[in-house]
């Protein structure tokens, strides 16, 4: 250390120490008896930029809480000192409340005020708001009640918060005795025999189950499990289990041993300083990690970009000492081989919560932990007994150092039994866990414990889960500790990836139970290898740690596991398969025409059998439904359904295909069939020249009484257009009928984003005599598959305006942008990446749109194909969150597929430059 850091040291030493009262003293010394409010306003503002240097400087979180605490006590006690003053009061108290009265504050936290009279009698309405108005006048938010001590006490005794609030109460000015009084009457009423602890238990258990509930993408450091109200619980339960206001290192003596103490505390301190940078660098209160505001906290917090690709596995389960202090700026994008400083900071911080969870729950299990009965134990087995209904192990450590084995014979054995791991026997296990070496992860018996696992039908997860809280899943399979908290930088992944994974495997343990009409429960049911399914769904997110291309770098990685784990060589295709194409059915499904039967034959060549296709299909289920709660949809399951269906059929039939126009035919005399007698002549020869001036796939994609509904539009339609609604389970169909024009779906996709609607697909199909027939499968920007009656007036009307020429879209666009700003919420852009495909369909040319998700984005990129003279058949809209993926089959003025090379870049670069502008 250099003596000028010494020296800086020491100035930071000296101000976190001096008493503000003293501090505030100086300031009002400077200024005249009249301007004591802009004395307090300075010596508050020059209060909060010391704190905020000393914080940046790495400030320990709760040390700053207090300082901060501090100033506040200056502020108010001067400001008491002059209204005690003015009205010569006796017989009150002023008394700290909440988070104030633990001094637990950050910068622009609240101020819970309790004005404390010995006698109603003795309250003072003017005495109070002298107090108050001038804290109001700088701007503080104060909470404010006037009551007796006996008022009090009844308070609490019906009300939990104001209780526990009244419990971190802290005396600041007035009589001590009316202060003592309140504690004294508070602590004795406190209910006996632990109805407290079980109230204060019950509050805690009532927040998300599971250890993953820490791990959200967007956690309140206050409020969200493993935050700092966690902790107020349980030292709220200490205090009354104790009956004393003060808690000692020997109340939580009783209940945490010393490690767990120091754990909490470092955990504790690190979300004070987290809390502290949200309010600062948000200006205001602020407690919930949004998105968009990460990359500035983490680097204000010292956090940096670095390579991992040396670095995988070694995340595991520790908590790391804190960030590298470089004060480098956090990127955004997806640079291979890069975590960024916002994904660093969010994986301690998840560290951090887990932790704090398991040591509260811990906390709270010892508090309303029974006396032990202490019957006979009932020997298990050879060093495994159960007592009181726990297990427990005879010999300690030595159990497992005799057969480091028995670490993953002792889970299926509690699953076997259903009886849980003793608090003791977890703490033996995360400790053996190094006896698990490279010998056992190749042991023939090992694996065939865990496989053994794999294969049970219910309650498999929950065996998996603890595995992995006590650090036994990912030192027997390395490849997934690296996922430990793993964190990615984007607003639609609301899961880290461990428990991302651990979600999708709990979807597919959830099929065994669900209702047997269920699609996927019947796939499941008939799936004959249930253990390669789990076990592909464990691993096919472990490329993630490598942070390069997740699915080549999984692949390399499950295939070494495998080859150790000594897994038949078909078992370790089938799992690979899983890994290697685990995104393929769903992207498929969401952007890719399913009536294009050239393009199912390809995939389903992929399938070595039927069981390959019905895992893949459960896994996608599993995988996407596990990403957020929007990411899975009925729309959605529609999809995958039909796509597993189509390849099924291409599976089970060995591969026969039909020309489409030979298909057409064979359906136009199946559908003539169909209506043979019941429809006039002239509505026949109506079907038959409508038919006929549509290409095959227009025939091959709508039923019979669908293109009946598309032949009464074109009979009602004249000039303008016509619109017809039909409601399905997960979405509207819009059906419009007009006249070709240029830009015609650029236009119609404008008015849609005008009025919230999201688009989900586009089907466009226009006639030789220039009729066009757009489908369009639509949802509610909320999310519902309704559109209200007023909103599909309203379409209706500007849609013949804008076809009609009355009204310009581009103005309609522009007029409505100001309210998208309002409503949508600001999200961090990146590139768009555009890329075009020949290969992909027979008959168009498809641009893949991978972008921001941005109000009035499909008419952006509908505006820009059509000023390139293309014409769209198709668009396959997917959006989730933040990003938008997106399909359009496409061909030229003269309906080929784009093949000059100059064009397609061409229209990559307009794409991308109208899509930045």
């Amino acid at each position: 250390m250099t003596e000028a850091g010494n020296d800086e040291e020491d100035e930071n030493a000296e101000y976190m120490n001096s008493p503000a009262e003293e501090l505030l003293r100086r300031w009002r010394e400077r200024s005249p008896p009249e301007h004591a409010t802009e004395a307090r306003r300075a010596f508050w503002e020059s209060h909060k930029r010391e704190l905020l240097a000393l914080h940046r400087a790495g400030a320990a979180g709760l040390e700053t809480a207090r300082s901060i605490s501090g100033g506040v006590d200056a502020i108010v006690l001067d400001m008491h000192e002059h209204a005690a003053g003015e009205h010569s009061l006796k017989g009150y108290a002023l008394v700290a409340l909440g988070g104030y009265g633990r001094e637990e504050m950050s910068p622009y936290s609240d101020i819970d005020l309790l004005f404390l009279f010995g006698r109603e009698g003795d309250k003072s309405t003017e005495f109070i708001a002298g107090v108050l108005h001038p804290l109001w006048d700088m701007g503080f938010e104060v909470g404010h009640s006037s009551r007796t001590p006996a008022e009090s006490t009844n308070l609490a005794r019906g009300d939990l918060k104001s209780c526990t609030a009244m419990m971190d109460a802290r005396f600041l000015a007035g009589e001590r005795e009316i202060f003592d009084e309140l504690v004294a009457r508070l602590f004795k009423q406190l209910p006996k025999g632990g109805g407290l602890v079980n109230r204060l238990h019950q509050l805690q258990r009532e927040r998300p189950s599971g250890s993953g509930s820490a791990q959200l993408l967007e956690p309140s450091v206050k409020e969200s499990p493993g935050g700092l109200r966690e902790i107020h619980l349980l030292e709220w339960a200490l205090k009354g289990v104790s009956r004393e206001p003060a808690l000692h290192s020997g109340i939580w003596g009783h209940y945490l041993d010393r490690e767990d103490r120091d754990s909490l505390v470092k955990g504790r301190d690190f979300l004070w300083r987290v809390r502290h940078e949200l309010h600062l660098t948000m200006g205001r209160k602020h407690d919930v990690l949004e998105h968009e505001i990460k990359p500035s906290i983490a680097r204000n917090l010292g956090y940096a970009d670095r390579s991992v690709i040396d670095e995988v596995g070694s995340a595991g389960a520790t908590i790391p000492d804190g960030p590298e202090r470089v004060g480098t700026a956090d990127r955004l994008g997806d640079d291979r081989g890069r975590e960024f400083a916002a994904e660093r900071f969010m994986q301690e911080y998840y560290l951090h919560a887990r932790h704090i969870c398991h040591l509260v729950e811990l906390g709270f299990r010892r508090l309303t932990q029974k006396p032990s009965r202490r019957r006979r134990p009932l020997l298990l087995e050879e060093g495994v007994t159960a007592v009181d209904g726990e297990i427990e192990l005879l010999d300690g450590e030595p159990y497992f150092e005799e057969d480091p084995r028995r670490l993953l014979s002792i889970f299926s054995l509690s699953r076997a039994k259903r009886l849980p791991l003793s608090e003791k026997a977890q703490r033996i296990i995360r400790q053996s866990t190094p006896l698990i070496d490279d010998a056992m992860r190749g042991d023939a018996r090992a694996r065939e414990i865990f496989m053994q696992l794999l294969r049970r039908r219910q309650r498999v997860v929950s065996v998996l889960r603890s595995m992995h809280e006590l650090e036994v899943l990912g030192a027997y399979l390395p490849e997934f500790s690296g996922l430990t908290c793993l964190v990615q930088y984007d607003i639609y992944h609301l899961y880290t990836v461990d428990e991302h994974t651990l979600v999708a495997l709990e979807r597919l343990e959830q099929l065994a139970g669900a209702d047997e009409r269920n699609p996927l429960r019947r796939v499941y049911d008939a799936l004959e290898r249930r253990d390669l399914l789990l076990l592909g769904a464990l691993l096919h997110d472990v490329g993630k740690s490598r942070r390069e291309e997740h699915v080549r770098s999984g692949v390399e990685m499950a295939t070494a596991l495998l080859e150790r784990l000594g897994l038949p060589e078909a078992d370790r295709r089938f799992v690979l398969f899983l890994v290697e194409h685990h995104q393929e059915m769903v992207i498929i499904s969401q952007r890719r025409d399913l009536d294009d039967y050239s393009m199912i034959a390809d995939f389903a060549a992929l399938f070595a059998s039927v069981d390959w296709l019905k895992a893949l299909y459960l896994l996608s289920y599993a995988d996407l439904s596990a990403v957020a709660e929007d990411a899975w949809s009925d729309w959605h399951g529609a999809l995958l359904q039909e796509l597993y269906h189509k390849t099924m059929e291409q599976l089970e039939s060995g591969f026969k295909t039909v020309e489409d126009r030979q298909q057409a035919r064979e359906l136009m005399a199946e559908h003539l069939s169909q209506v043979s007698g019941s429809w006039p002549p002239l509505k026949v020869v109506a079907f038959e020249e409508h038919v006929k001036r549509l290409p095959p796939r227009y025939l091959m994609a709508y039923e019979i009484d669908g293109i009946e509904r598309h032949l009464g539009l074109i009979s009602r339609f004249e000039d303008g257009c016509e619109v017809e609604f039909a409601q399905h389970p997960a979405h509207t169909e819009m059906v419009i009928c007009t006249r070709n024009q240029r830009q015609l779906l650029a236009k119609i996709c404008g008015v849609l984003a005008v009025h919230d609607i999201d688009i989900l697909r586009a089907d466009v199909h226009t006639r030789d005599d220039d009729v066009v027939i757009d489908v369009f499968q639509v949802t509610d920007v909320s999310g519902g598959p309704t559109l209200s009656k007023v909103k599909r007036a309203r379409v209706c009307e500007r849609l013949a305006a804008v076809i009609g020429g009355t009204m310009a879209v581009s103005q309609l666009f522009e007029n409505y942008s100001t309210r998208w700003s309002h409503r949508k919420r600001e999200v961090p852009q990146r590139a768009a990446e555009i890329e075009v495909e020949n290969q992909v369909s027979d008959r168009y040319t498809v641009i893949d749109a991978d972008v921001s998700n941005v109000a009035g984005l499909l008419y952006k990129i509908t505006h820009t194909l059509a000023e390139m003279d293309l014409d769209i058949h198709m668009a396959i809209v997917n959006t989730v969150a933040d990003r938008a993926r997106d399909a359009f089959y496409v061909v030229d003025r003269q309906g080929e597929k784009i093949v000059n090379y100059e064009i397609l870049e061409e229209i990559k670069s307009r794409l991308r430059d109208g899509l930045a502008s």
